[in-house]
């Protein structure tokens, strides 16, 4: 059974268009053993943001550590340590971390979207 402490993580900073102070790795996926689904986590530094992006795949969230904005399709809301979100296929969205913390949450995607 694959165990992977917390601290064992390493972010990579996230390299695109349209992102800033953001890094992710991907921790749990077909290496690990999930043949079909992808484990994220994603920190975002004080001002930063992932890119205002959609896709067709869902992903599910749960916000681990400080405060931000997700915004999905028109609507943006506070997301908070302990929060969880949905993020429909084919819809706009967008992370921002507007607090002075980091900012960090779980990202589950279908493997197809674990770039």
């Amino acid at each position: 059974m694959p165990i992977v402490k917390r601290e064992e993580i390493e972010l990579q900073e996230v390299k695109m268009d349209g992102v800033s102070k953001t890094a992710k790795a991907n921790v749990i996926g077909p290496a690990q053993g999930w043949s079909t689904d992808t484990l994220r986590v994603f920190r975002i530094s004080p001002g930063g943001y992932t890119p205002h992006h959609q896709h067709d795949w869902e992903h599910v969230n749960y916000i681990m550590k400080g405060k931000g904005t997700l915004t999905i399709g028109g609507e943006t809301r506070e997301v908070a340590a302990g929060d969880f979100a949905l993020v429909p296929p084919n819809t706009m969205h967008q992370f921002r971390n507007s607090s002075d913390r980091d900012f960090e949450f779980i990202c589950i995607v279908p493997e197809r979207g674990a770039y």
